[in-house]
């Protein structure tokens, strides 16, 4: 907690810059300019974020989910375990709450927020609800290259295809070499390794 002492010297100092700011801007016209495009930067920097934020919540809302499981909890006082899915289409992930309520909010980056913000009321949870155990970043590589070989196939489909890939890819042991080709194929790191779709913690 700041006394108010502290607030005082902090805010001083800052009247202090803001004043020598001023003299400088009306001095020299090339600082007068580089002030100016910093404030035009800021300002347009806020506008791409607030219309990214809204470009993602659209693409959200619109998008019907198909859920994989990609991380489990266990809360042992209450003896209960927390499920959290994601979207393998729009990558929607629900391991945001996890992230928010076990560390901080601000643990969040921007893509995060985002997606804490838009579902913090309860929106996307509607869609196909899979059950199935999958790395998001996996789950979504294979439903790109499904939605690529079919690219009109329907949403029930889909999680057929799924699941038919994915059990090809745990049923068949591969050589490391052969992992990082298939990680090739699929757009995923070479070194990617979350194959069975471990819980994440």
């Amino acid at each position: 907690m700041g006394s108010k002492t502290e607030y005082e010297k902090v805010k001083n100092k800052r009247e202090i810059i803001i004043k020598e700011i001023n003299a400088l801007y009306g001095e020299n016209p090339v600082i007068q300019k580089y002030i100016e495009l910093l404030d035009e930067n800021q300002r347009l920097l806020n506008d791409q974020k607030e219309l990214y934020k809204s470009m993602k919540f659209e693409e959200y809302s619109k998008c019907n989910h198909i859920f994989v499981t990609v991380s489990r909890e266990r809360d042992y006082r209450e003896a209960r375990n927390y499920y959290y899915e994601g979207c393998i289409k729009c990558g929607l992930d629900q391991t945001v709450f996890y992230i928010a309520e076990t560390f901080d909010i601000e643990e969040l980056n921007e893509s995060q927020r985002i997606m804490y913000d838009y579902m913090y009321g309860g929106a996307g949870q509607d869609g196909i609800h899979t059950n199935i155990r999958c790395n998001l970043e996996l789950a979504k590589a294979i439903y790109l290259k499904i939605k690529e070989n079919h690219p009109n196939t329907s949403d029930k489909n889909m999680v057929n295809y799924f699941k038919h890939a994915l059990s090809s890819i745990r049923e068949n042991e591969v050589s490391d070499e052969r992992k990082e080709n298939r990680a090739k194929r699929l757009s995923l790191s070479p070194k990617f390794n979350n194959w069975n779709g471990l819980y994440r913690r």
